[in-house]
C-alpha cells in the first residue's frame, strides 16, 4: 500500500508568525521575561479603561485609577508591601470571585468559567500581593459590592 503524498508544506513556526508573537514566544522561555510580558498584556487595555468613560469619566473610576497607581508603585517593593500588609493586619484568604482581576477593566488571564488565573505561577506582584492596605478592599467593594472580600484587615494590637 502507498502512502498518500503530503499536499501541505510545513512552515517553520518562526516563519509563519508575526515579529510580536515571535517575541512573546522567545519570552515565554525565560520567567523573569515571563512575568514582564503578562504585565506589557495589561498595559493596553489598563490605558483604554483609564481614558474610557468607566475611567476618568467617572467618580468610581478615578478612585480606582488612584488605587492601581498605588498598587503599581508599590508592588515594585515587595517587602515593603508585605510590611504594610502586616502593619494593617492583613488576614484570611482569596474566594476567587474575581473582584481583584477585574479593577477597572477585566485582566486577559482572568478565566471566567474556572475563576481561576490562567498566568498563575509566573502573575506579577500586583496580583501576588492584593490586597496591601485597607483601601484595596474599598476597591474591590466599588467592583463588586454585593459579595465580601475573603480578605480583610484587623488593625493589630499594639503591645501595652
Amino acid at each position: 500500500m502507498e502512502h498518500p503524498i503530503q499536499t501541505t508544506a510545513i512552515i517553520p513556526w518562526h516563519m509563519s508568525c508575526t515579529p510580536l508573537r515571535r517575541l512573546g514566544v522567545f519570552v515565554m522561555r525565560f520567567r523573569a521575561l515571563r512575568k514582564m510580558w503578562h504585565v506589557y498584556e495589561r498595559a493596553i487595555p489598563f490605558m483604554a479603561a483609564v481614558f474610557s468613560s468607566r475611567g476618568l469619566g467617572s467618580k468610581e473610576g478615578r478612585t480606582l485609577i488612584r488605587g492601581k497607581a498605588r498598587r503599581i508603585a508599590i508592588s515594585f517593593f515587595p517587602s515593603y508591601a508585605r510590611h504594610l500588609q502586616r502593619k494593617h493586619g492583613l488576614t484570611g484568604g482569596c474566594t476567587s470571585c474575581g473582584a481583584s482581576c477585574n479593577l477597572l477593566f477585566r485582566c486577559p488571564h482572568w478565566d471566567s468559567a474556572s475563576h481561576l488565573c490562567t498566568v498563575y505561577e509566573d502573575r506579577p506582584n500586583i496580583c501576588k500581593l492584593f490586597p496591601i492596605t485597607p483601601a484595596d478592599i474599598k476597591d474591590r467593594a466599588i467592583v463588586l459590592k454585593d459579595q465580601p472580600c475573603g480578605f480583610e484587615f484587623k488593625s493589630p494590637k499594639k503591645p501595652s
